[in-house]
């Protein structure tokens, strides 16, 4: 019985959302590349520059562009190369160079995207690793999967992605990894900074300025918004390739573009956030009240947020938010200063 969905009209709307998606990343990148190497209006200094995060960035675009090239590659060979009639029986190659590094460029940003986010969590929790284990873990598996999927699928003989039996116990395994890993790695990156926002409303921290924005909680949504888009694509994608459904040529052609905006966003809009805050209250005092009577005195903290890619902020005794320096990416929020 034919498929509802053949492959050809599956591959045509998979390059259209693909299109799509990549125009909308490609304003994110812009706008990362301004956050990674500008400080307000003039370069970064090489000392100020996030290595590690501008490589990735880097790396993610040329994924992203090689991506999209080698879709528009596989559906002009179908349409145009190909003589009359014989379009659609390209599709079924899965072996051809085109298809394996199709496949290999969706598993390799999927990956790069996961690593950055136990990345930072791993900064989060100041450098430890016994939290990211069970993230890592589930990484690890995945990165072997991957592996599997890229060799069988450039050996394999089978004549369609989604019914290849050596490569579909992989898939499986490799989307349910990547699912569950950002279930769990945003779950661990949001906590720490939802609780010390938290325990700061508990003492009513009211800043003079009410124009002043509480960077705990930008620095929260923005992670809670891009885990959440990032996996409901890696969600869509295990469950087509798990049902052998054509659809998953689209879902998949828009995973990538996804794994880089989700990526890019954190940069971009916590960036934006801190340089509003530097425009606002280069050094804002607080006051602090009591939660249940102001004249009963209250523990004084020093809290210590640090943004990287973007700025460090403190909570002092005296109540003073002040700015310390900028840096690259990645949120991290500790009780002491540390430099990544």
């Amino acid at each position: 019985m034919p498929s509802p969905f053949p492959v050809g009209p599956a591959r045509l709307a998979g390059l259209y959302v693909e299109s799509v998606i990549l125009g909308l990343y490609l304003v994110t990148f812009v706008n990362t590349l301004h956050a990674l190497f500008f400080a307000g209006t003039r370069w970064k200094r090489i000392r100020e520059i996030h290595k590690t995060m501008s490589f990735v960035a880097l790396f993610m675009f040329v994924n992203v562009a090689l991506g999209s090239a080698t879709s528009v590659f596989v559906v002009w060979k179908a349409y145009v190369l190909s003589p009359p009639g014989k379009g659609e029986a390209t599709f079924s190659e899965l072996s051809s160079w085109p298809v394996v590094l199709k496949s290999a460029d969706l598993l390799t940003q999927t990956t790069i995207g996961d690593a950055m986010l136990i990345y930072r969590c791993w900064i989060v929790y100041g450098r430890s690793w016994l939290v990211i284990i069970p993230s890592f873990v589930l990484w690890l598996g995945g990165t072997v999967c991957s592996v599997f999927l890229v060799y069988y699928e450039a050996t394999t003989t089978t004549s369609a992605l989604i019914t290849a039996s050596k490569l579909h116990p992989y898939g499986v395994a490799f989307w349910a990894s990547t699912v569950s890993l950002n279930i769990i790695t945003t779950t661990l990156l949001v906590w720490p900074i939802w609780k010390v926002a938290r325990h700061h409303e508990q003492f009513a921290y009211q800043s003079t300025n009410s124009g002043s924005l509480n960077i705990m909680k930008d620095v929260t949504y923005v992670i809670i918004e891009s885990g959440l888009m990032y996996t409901v694509a890696a969600f869509m994608t295990f469950v087509t390739y798990t049902t052998k459904h054509n659809s998953l040529y689209i879902v998949s052609s828009a995973e990538v573009g996804i794994a880089g905006i989700a990526f890019n966003l954190i940069i971009t809009r916590t960036a934006q956030a801190v340089r509003a805050k530097k425009g606002l209250l280069p050094q804002v005092p607080f006051q602090h009240k009591s939660p249940r009577n102001s004249s009963v005195p209250t523990e004084q903290t020093h809290v210590h947020v640090h943004i990287n890619g973007t700025a460090d902020y403190e909570l002092d005794n005296d109540h003073t938010r002040t700015i310390k320096s900028e840096h690259s990416e990645a949120p991290r929020i500790g009780s002491h200063p540390e430099e990544v």
